[in-house]
């Protein structure tokens, strides 16, 4: 649910820091404009907003912070599009339009005494942070947590800093690996979804968040299903092109579902319903 006005009107907010976490993609730490919006504002890990570019539109970007931070939010942007490459040439103190929080993320509530295994692909890093921010944030309230994460090249590893940190950390196991490693990689190699079947984690109490390609998460969700776990205990995001956020203009509905209203986060036994398989 958004939290302003009116849906469709941007809020004013400036960029008060950017960091290039790869060669494409950068963090964009921003702030609104009115600091009683900032203070009110407030998501779930999984929302997003709708990030105009003035003059060249907007887009849906996952919020990658922790919701716990108040002062100003996180989004990381994959400079694949006219708009997001445009996003890429702003700097400190420019103004960007936000709207929302938008969709349904994930029910962190309901993890809670549970063990969390979270996978992501690629930039859906950005989205599953902001998860693991939240639950890393009051870590004494869940079980044991399992982080699993791939990517292209170790050149493109999003949030290097946050994974080795999360690595010496007691009670968090976390596995790496790349597609295409370099002679001083030292971690894993091949697709994250092989590490499946290679690394022992707990099967009841345990819930799994995903966030990534289609075609890997379709991978992945077939892999834990065989490994014991049922469809209420996955629960996935989906990457749909989302124009208004409010599930009027269409543009990502899959059957009855709009992504922009009912997801992005989806439960595994509502996925089974959609009939989802790409790439």
């Amino acid at each position: 649910m958004h939290q302003f006005e009116s849906p469709l009107k941007p809020e004013l907010a400036e960029i008060i820091r950017v960091k290039e976490e790869t060669p494409f993609l950068k963090t964009f730490t921003v702030r609104f404009l009115d600091k009683k919006k900032q203070k009110q504002f407030s998501f779930i890990p999984g929302k997003f907003v709708m990030a105009s570019v003035f003059g060249f539109g907007e887009m849906p970007i996952s919020i990658s912070s922790s919701p716990y931070q108040k002062d100003s939010l996180q989004l990381t942007v994959n400079a694949v599009g006219n708009i997001s490459r445009q996003m890429h040439l702003l700097g400190k103190g420019s103004v960007v339009g936000l709207r929302g929080p938008f969709g349904r993320g994930y029910p962190i509530q309901k993890f809670r005494k549970k063990n969390i295994i979270f996978f992501s692909g690629g930039c859906g890093m950005a989205s599953m942070r902001s998860a693991v921010y939240a639950v890393n944030a009051k870590k004494e309230l869940f079980g044991k947590l399992f982080l699993f994460h791939g990517c292209k090249s170790p050149q493109e590893l999003l949030f290097a800093e946050d994974i080795a940190k999360w690595e010496k950390e007691q009670n968090f196991n976390v596995f790496v690996s790349v597609d295409k490693p370099t002679p001083d990689w030292k971690g894993n190699s091949g697709f994250v979804t092989d590490l499946i079947d290679k690394v022992d984690f707990p099967v009841e109490n345990t819930f799994v968040l995903m966030c990534g390609p289609q075609a890997m998460m379709n991978i992945a969700i077939e892999k834990f299903r065989k490994h014991g776990f049922k469809p209420e205990q996955i629960f996935a995001s989906l990457e749909r092109l989302m124009h208004c956020g409010i599930g009027k203009c269409g543009h990502c509905n899959i059957g009855k579902e709009y992504v922009c209203v009912h997801g992005p986060v989806f439960s595994g036994s509502e996925l089974e319903k959609m009939h989802l398989r790409e790439g």
